[in-house]
């Protein structure tokens, strides 16, 4: 019996090399496995990644699943003729499944860095009220000092974990890809996934207010800048120079 959209021998084609090796051997799928060994699983922090680099990292998670699952497809049909045995689909499916947690944590990964660009933009739009749209943004502005260290900020640190014990929920600790990418000088400076008005937002814009710290607490979305609550602790991100 042939295979007709191969042209080859069924028994000679599956049984010299098994349905996932096809896949995997394959020059695209390892060009794609690359691609994720340096982002999605290289040594790489989340705010290490750049836009395109988190782009290029999703679309190589989307072609490894669409792979196996054309492969399965295939065998599908294979298996409905009698060419193939059943139990020989079973290492694709497994793969299948590791593909697409893989695709999803990419995801996951893309959209923590969309959040932070847009956070980015938020926090360097600060100053633009939008009274007359009814999109005004809630938020709120303390110049404090004007100073933060990382002496400073260690003490933060631990004031929070003493107090609510558990991590201060850093979205991005000094420059990042996304904040370098957008021109923002944002070393000295820290973001934090916290609502202002969450019981630990409020201690926290309370302590960098006793010990004269300066933030920006964002209460909700700003429209076209950022999707989601947050504190940026330290003074406002400037505008990197060409030569950084």
């Amino acid at each position: 019996m042939f295979v007709a959209t191969l042209g080859l021998p069924a028994q000679s084609l599956y049984t010299r090399q098994p349905l996932l090796e096809r896949v995997t051997s394959s020059a695209a799928d390892m060009d794609d496995d690359l691609v994720l060994k340096r982002t999605l699983y290289g040594p790489l922090r989340a705010d290490e990644t750049t836009p395109e680099q988190a782009a290029l990292m999703v679309e190589a998670a989307k072609r490894r699943v669409d792979r196996v699952q054309e492969r399965i497809d295939q065998a599908k049909e294979m298996i409905d003729q009698g060419i193939l045995a059943r139990n020989e689909i079973q290492p694709l499916t497994e793969e299948l499944t590791y593909r697409r947690s893989a695709l999803s944590l990419a995801e996951s990964r893309a959209r923590f860095l969309k959040g932070l660009s847009e956070m980015a933009r938020a926090e360097q739009a600060f100053d633009t009220q939008d009274d007359d749209t009814g999109y005004r943004p809630i938020q709120e502005r303390f110049d404090g000092n004007g100073q933060m260290s990382a002496g400073v900020f260690r003490k933060v640190l631990l004031s929070f974990e003493k107090q609510f014990a558990r991590p201060l929920p850093i979205s991005a600790n000094g420059e990042t890809a996304v904040h370098k990418s957008m021109g923002f000088d944002h070393r000295g400076r820290v973001d934090v996934a916290l609502a202002p008005d969450t019981a630990e937002g409020a201690w926290l814009r309370e302590y960098l207010q006793r010990e004269q710290i300066p933030y920006y607490a964002f209460r909700g979305a700003v429209l076209g800048r950022a999707t989601a609550a947050h504190i940026h602790i330290g003074p406002a991100s400037t505008r990197l120079r060409v030569a950084d």
